[in-house]
């Protein structure tokens, strides 16, 4: 057998690059790997002529070093080391040309790299840093990663430092970089166009346009048009329709723009490859084309022809208007057959044909209204073929309403100029037709800044008929009064409540309990707790307390009879199982436990059988039944977010309870409203024992309309219980009482009538005691008070 000669040792040479700072190569050395006497001087001198700088190249230098010595280093390409073929070792050589910046970056990126396969986190974090401090444009960054590349996976290197704690900032830093990079070399129009030109020059040369034109996506279409509308590329067509074929979906939304070019072969052209790409997004501007009397049979047939490759027979049929409004419910439902394209960025192109470049223009508007703009262009399309299309009328104005509440702080809607009239206006204008399915929509879509704005538009031109219709079956502003967020809820009780409709409505006996949560929202709401364990059911309680006053039970049942006097539910804990189907059933006749967020406890490794179990109800959220403060946190948070819900500050909170507090009273002193003042009753009793005078002295005139004796009696018992109250709130009382007195005779105690003369007689404060005087008499007790107040200012 025949065997390998080993290379004597004197033979293994290696030159090392000595990196200094700046990524400068200040030293190369050849070094035979055991005269380790001879590699370590040639270290150290490299070391004294880079003493000034960074530690983390001395530790480079370090680890290259010892791993020639070992014969085994695993190097960066910065810092490799190179076969030598000479057997003599050379003295130590200086003087080396600089690196360019753009090798410097170069070097930093494959230190990065390497630092971070090899998991020395110091180093890499130092590299990544060195690199962003360096302030690279993003082109330049991701050339460097490219050139440095030597076969890694930038991607996948950054991705699993995404996962490492200190190096998740700077790694994600780069990422960004580097995927701006992408986008800007993308886009490139010199880039597209060459990519362009020679796509037609070889097999090999349309592979490689292909990529970038991908790349580029729906950016490459002007470039398209252009080259289409060049008589003198006509060489190109059938390779740029081909392109545009393989291409697919991206150029869908600058391709049903462009088919509005006068060039009929063009047009006919651009509609054959809609058909090949299939996407049903197409198929109302075909069939528009299709339906069109003004447009030649040729053109027609190929439309025609289209839409058989896209849909069925059934759809085909559906005028091009009614195809539209479909259109524009799977933008303002963001369908992810129509999304914008770039999700991730923070603009997204509106495309437009311009008759007077011949091409399509892309205006980038922020990718957050980007589909709302999208269902408002579709459903004017449809308005302009069919001008009574009641539905694109409403999802019009449902858009636009939309697009005001996703528009980012500071930004701007580039397809909505300056000086035109905001969503309000045409929402007004279009009135309570339009507006209630605008209602209807956004109920069903959970989008409570959306309902607001509709209920506020509704609220100012529906009047009653706009509002409850005729009284029979539920209207969507019924509807909101059982919805789960407060504000909702709020607004729609306090539109009906200012209609005041003369007929009884369905729904109409919500009205003055939500006015009354109202009322109640600047004190902790109820939380009904259910477990059968009582330790861990005080364990619960124990936290809930900061938040909410809670009424806690082994049985469902119980616990809501516990609650019955609570103004409103804030939140119910309820195991899974019978206990959380009997609340679904409960929740059918109290309209309490209706909107109330509901965490479902369960075992741990149940949560996930939970969620699937109640997946139908968008109130509900699974929690451990062992969980802490934080989980229950989370768990309340996931319902707030699906269902678009706020936190009501406690500015809100006050302004919700003044202005309920003003519709109750309006109630209660209409003789003749349909609403029943008195179930809210116990709202504006908890009202008069709040901490905000303002809201004590509102709640308190409320009470003095309500025509019940236990209205007097709550109002008699704030009044004289805390003499220590300010002096205004304690005279608002008593004037209150007065009121009651009118309204309801005497149903006070003996008790309380000689506390109320001793107030009225000896009250150091003289509007105080006047008010207590002014209700003694109202009460017209058949004691002699008078007399007794006359001889007790005798000295």
């Amino acid at each position: 057998m025949g065997h390998q000669r080993r290379s004597k040792p004197q033979e293994q040479k290696r030159r090392l690059v000595l990196v200094g700072g700046g990524g400068q190569n200040h030293s190369i050395l050849a070094v035979n790997p055991i005269s380790f006497t001879l590699l370590l001087e040639a270290c150290m001198q490299a070391m004294r002529h880079g003493s000034q700088q960074r530690q983390w190249h001395r530790r480079a230098l370090w680890a290259a070093t010892v791993g020639v010595l070992a014969g085994t280093a695993v190097l960066p390409l910065a810092l490799q080391a190179q076969v030598a073929t000479s057997n003599s070792v050379p003295a130590l050589q200086t003087g080396a040309p600089p690196e360019t910046p753009a090798q410097q970056l170069a070097d930093k990126a494959d230190l990065f790299m390497h630092y971070s396969l090899m998991g020395d986190q110091k180093l890499a974090g130092d590299f990544g840093l060195a690199i962003l401090n360096a302030s690279p444009t993003p082109v330049q960054a991701l050339h460097a990663f490219e050139s440095a590349a030597n076969g890694r996976n930038i991607g996948e290197i950054l991705l699993r430092n995404e996962q490492n704690h200190s190096l998740r900032a700077v790694s994600l830093k780069i990422a960004k970089l580097l995927e701006k990079g992408h986008i800007i070399l993308a886009r490139n129009p010199d880039r597209i166009r060459t990519a362009i030109a020679h796509m037609g020059d070889s097999p090999r040369a349309y592979v490689v346009s292909r990529h970038r034109l991908a790349a580029a996506g729906e950016f490459a279409m002007p470039f398209f048009m252009e080259d289409l509308n060049n008589p003198s590329d006509s060489a190109l067509y059938p390779t740029i329709i081909q392109m545009m074929n393989n291409l697919g979906k991206p150029l869908l939304n600058p391709m049903v723009q462009a088919i509005n070019t006068p060039n009929e072969a063009q047009r006919i052209q651009l509609i054959n490859v809609l058909g090949n790409i299939g996407y049903r997004q197409a198929l109302p501007y075909l069939k528009q084309i299709a339906e069109s009397a003004g447009h030649d049979a040729q053109l027609r047939s190929a439309a025609e022809m289209a839409m058989a490759k896209i849909a069925g027979p059934s759809e085909i049929k559906m005028p091009a208007s009614k195809l539209f409004v479909q259109l524009a419910w799977e933008y303002f439902t963001n369908a992810p057959s129509v999304a914008a394209n770039h999700p991730a960025e923070a603009t997204n192109p509106v495309w437009y044909y311009d008759s007077g470049l011949h091409n399509v223009v892309g205006v980038p508007v922020p990718t957050a209204i980007w589909s709302d703009v999208m269902t408002m262009r579709a459903c004017e399309a449809a308005l302009q073929l069919d001008h009574t299309n009641a539905r694109a009328i409403s999802l019009w104005l449902a858009a636009d309403l939309r697009r005001e509440v996703d528009l980012p702080a500071g930004a701007s809607d580039p397809t909505h100029p300056a000086g035109t009239p905001d969503a309000h206006y045409y929402a007004v204008a279009a009135g309570p037709v339009y507006l209630n399915p605008v209602l209807q929509i956004a109920l069903a879509q959970h989008d409570s800044p959306l309902i607001l704005k509709t209920i506020a538009a509704l609220q100012a031109t529906g009047g009653v008929a706009g509002l409850v219709g005729k009284g029979e079956g539920q209207t969507p502003l019924m509807a909101a009064l059982a919805y789960p967020d407060t504000q909702v809820r709020f607004a729609a009780a306090s539109a009906l409540a200012m209609a005041n409709p003369e007929m009884k409505f369905d729904g109409a006996y919500r009205v003055t309990p939500v006015l009354g949560e109202a009322v109640a929202q600047t004190a902790k709401p109820a939380a009904i707790l259910v477990d059968p364990n009582p330790q861990n059911r005080n364990r619960i309680k124990a936290f809930l307390r900061d938040h909410y006053t809670v009424y806690d039970a082994a049985h469902l049942s119980s616990a809501v009879a516990l609650a019955r006097r609570a103004p409103y539910v804030g939140l119910v804990v309820v195991p899974g199982g019978m206990s959380a189907d009997h609340l679904i059933q409960l929740a059918s006749t109290d309209f309490r436990l209706a909107y109330a967020p509901v965490l479902v406890t369960g075992d741990a490794v149940d949560l996930s059988k939970l969620a699937l179990r109640y997946v139908g109800q968008v109130e509900f959220a699974p929690v451990a039944k062992t969980g802490n403060a934080g989980d229950f946190d989370t768990a309340l948070g996931k319902i707030m977010n699906r269902l678009g819900i706020s936190p009501v500050s406690a500015d809100q909170a006050k302004a919700f309870s003044l202005e309920a507090c003003s519709l109750l009273k309006s109630i209660a002193v209409n003789r003749g409203s349909i609403y029943d003042i008195n179930t809210a009753i116990p709202a504006l009793v908890q009202g008069i024992g709040n901490s905000d005078a303002s809201v004590v002295i509102a709640s308190a005139g409320v009470l003095g309309q309500v025509r019940n004796p236990e209205a007097q009696l709550a109002l008699a018992k704030a009044a004289l219980m805390d003499s220590s109250a300010p002096a205004a709130t304690r005279e608002a009382l008593f004037l209150s009482l007065a009121a009651s007195a009118r309204n309801v005779g005497d149903h006070l105690s003996s008790g309380s009538i000689d506390r109320l003369i001793h107030v009225a007689a000896s009250e150091p404060d003289l509007a105080v005691r006047s008010a207590a005087a002014t209700a003694l008499g109202a009460l017209n007790v058949p004691s002699n008070q008078a007399s007794e107040l006359i001889r007790s200012q005798i000295h």
